[in-house]
């Protein structure tokens, strides 16, 4: 004798397609929200030929000073600006400053700006309120940027950097 499997109820039946419904409308919630909250990197204006440095180099910059923290010499707080701020010096060519890194904060948001030429080859003016460091990328040479990076407005929401550049 085969044994023969017990017939549902037809509630029971529409109760599972619910079930299966609902599950699958939870699913497709949580992968919608979990990209909702990814970190998001904005640029805009000009960063020059050296675009990728600039940017990776100013991102480096204002976290450390934005996190309070910089790793390679242990210093917070201000002394995350200018010359000492050293953790940064070869952000340049790091990747993994094509990212967010904020600890509260998911987004950052940058600015470059191309400002007139200085005989001197000081570095720019500040545009923000906070003064975060001047580099001179590739070196102090013709034809490279020197570039200054300052905060503009910062919160838990996140940052935005300015980035005020000319050619040596």
């Amino acid at each position: 004798m085969t044994p023969t499997p017990p017939k549902h109820s037809r509630r029971a039946r529409i109760a599972a397609r619910i079930g299966m419904v609902l599950t699958a409308m939870a699913l497709a919630l949580g992968i919608t929200a979990g990209t909702a909250l990814a970190d998001t990197l904005k640029y805009s204006g000009d960063f020059s030929w050296r675009a990728t440095q600039v940017k990776r180099l100013a991102n480096c910059a204002s976290t450390h000073w934005y996190n309070g923290t910089q790793q390679a010499a242990g210093s917070t707080g201000d002394a995350s600006t200018g010359s000492k701020l050293t953790a940064c010096d070869g952000a340049g060519s790091d990747s993994y400053w094509d990212g967010v890194h904020l600890l509260a904060a998911d987004t950052l948001t940058m600015d470059g700006r191309k400002v007139g030429y200085r005989s001197d080859a000081s570095c720019p003016p500040s545009r923000g309120f906070q003064f975060i460091k001047c580099w001179y990328v590739g070196g102090k040479a013709k034809g490279n940027p020197v570039i200054n990076v300052s905060i503009i407005a910062t919160g838990l929401g996140g940052q935005d950097v300015a980035v005020d550049w000319y050619y040596l």
